[in-house]
This record gives structure tokens, C-alpha cells and sequence, in this order.
């Protein structure tokens, strides 16, 4: 496809540049009309006219072809990278669960109380409220003799 694209845009560019050198040099125009028989300039213009029809008609397709080619495989492109970015993040889920279940499903053997320890919980609070004295701030004293920090 690319092959036929490049061809049929070498062709318009050479068309082009015969029509030009026919409008701007009158002898080359008049060789051209010599060696194709053609002594009347109207019928001579008519069939440049409708060559460069052919030719632009011919790039036209080449190129819209291409184009639909082109869009085709970028289509196809971008399913296999979503493919493997689905793949990826599947192999990402189950190495993140392979590597979570092993701790999950290991269970840790609690160690022995050393001989002579108090049990967790056993401890009971005691049973006496604590009083003033036990805190050391006075409650009592105003503003002015309080230490400021």
C-alpha cells in the first residue's frame, strides 16, 4: 500500500511540473503537441485537464486507503496494549496475593511465660480511688506565684 501511495504522489508531482513548464514555455508546449499528433491547444489542455483528474483521483484513493490501513493497525495496536496491560495488572494482583497469603495463613507459636510472671490480665486496678496527696499540684495557688514556663 505504502508502495502504491508513494507512486501515485510521484506521479501528480511529475504531472505538475510538465503543467507548469506547458504554461510557461510555449515551445515546449508546442513539441508536446507535435509529438502527440494534437494540433489543437483546447483538446491538448482538455486531456492535461483530464489526466491531472486521473492522477489526483488516483492519490485521492491511495491516500484514503492508507489512511484506513493506518488507522486499522493502530486500532490493532492499541488492543494488544490494553491486552497486556490487563495482563499485567492480573500477574500484579496475584503476586500481591501470593506474597500477602503466606503471612496471613502463617500462624506465630506465642511464647511461654517466663516461670514466676503475672499472667496478662490478671492484674486488677487498685481499689482505692487516688487522693489529693498522691499529685503534687496544688490547686490552690493563684495566678502571680505559679511558675510560668
Amino acid at each position: 500500500m505504502l508502495v502504491i501511495r508513494r507512486i501515485a504522489t510521484v506521479a501528480v508531482m511529475v504531472y505538475l511540473l510538465l503543467a507548469l513548464l506547458f504554461i510557461i514555455t510555449a515551445g515546449a508546449r508546442d513539441a508536446m503537441m507535435a509529438l502527440t499528433g494534437n494540433q489543437d491547444p483546447a483538446s491538448f489542455w482538455y486531456v492535461m485537464t483530464l489526466i491531472g483528474a486521473a492522477l489526483l483521483l488516483l492519490l485521492l484513493l491511495t491516500e484514503n486507503a492508507y489512511n484506513v490501513a493506518m488507522r486499522r493497525d493502530i486500532s490493532r495496536h492499541e488492543l494488544k496494549v490494553n491486552e497486556l496491560k490487563a495482563k499485567l495488572y492480573d500477574h500484579q494482583l496475584e503476586q500481591r496475593d501470593r506474597d500477602v497469603r503466606p503471612v496471613a495463613a502463617t500462624t506465630v507459636p506465642r511464647p511461654e511465660p517466663a516461670p514466676g510472671a503475672i499472667a496478662r490480665g490478671s492484674m486488677t486496678p487498685p481499689a482505692t480511688p487516688y487522693s489529693g496527696d498522691d499529685h503534687p499540684t496544688d490547686h490552690n495557688a493563684s495566678a502571680p506565684e505559679r511558675p510560668l514556663m
